[in-house]
């Protein structure tokens, strides 16, 4: 598989995958802020939340957004959270390639098993925020009496979904930067060379 991508993949794959996928999270930001002015995306339980959160805490969430909110998530917000982690697995993916592909300019040099390995991060991160979002739909279905085993499945998966997001972000900037620095240095060593 890696080196069918490693063939393929063009700089415009990279560029339109990144920009897709930012730009969905974007609208969806927006879009959340318009319909639910007060609720943060990097707070718990909706959006970003590294740690858990109680059942209390969904419960008062889901009050406090009201009708109009609860119905905003299940029609709207939901649904374009569904399209999300496909995207961000795309980029992510492409991404990964682009800065570890073998004999490249720009290029980490990993073993194919690392390669992999980078991979199942952002695999695992979709798997968890899908599951996450079946896991909010069903809550959403039983508010105001959400069973307590619901709440802590969905505040564990909420918690499993932002920490692998934020692995698997961490692991393309570092690609990206480690890619820029070993770029900089190979032309520097071939300026040298040319020089003599």
């Amino acid at each position: 598989m890696l080196s069918v991508l490693d063939r393929h993949i063009r700089a415009w794959h990279f560029w339109l995958a990144n920009a897709v996928a930012v730009g969905w999270f974007v609208a969806m930001g927006l879009a959340t802020q318009s319909a639910l002015p007060g609720v943060k995306l990097f707070r718990c339980p909706i959006g970003l939340c590294l740690g858990y959160y109680s059942p209390i805490e969904l419960q008062t969430t889901l009050t406090k957004i009201g009708r109009n909110g609860r119905e905003f998530l299940t029609e709207t917000l939901l649904p374009l959270d569904m399209v999300l982690p496909a995207l961000l697995l795309v980029a992510l993916t492409v991404t990964y390639v682009w800065f570890t592909r073998p004999g490249h300019p720009v290029n980490v040099p990993v073993t194919s098993g690392y390669r992999y390995a980078f991979l199942c991060v952002p695999v695992l991160y979709c798997v968890a925020d899908y599951a996450e979002n079946w896991t909010l739909v069903e809550a959403l279905q039983t508010y105001p009496n959400i069973p307590y085993r619901l709440a802590r499945r969905a505040s564990f998966l909420t918690a499993a979904k932002s920490q692998l997001i934020v692995a698997a972000l961490g692991i393309a900037v570092a690609l990206a930067i480690a890619g820029w620095g070993f770029a900089h240095h190979w032309a520097e060593a071939t300026r040298r060379r040319a020089g003599r």
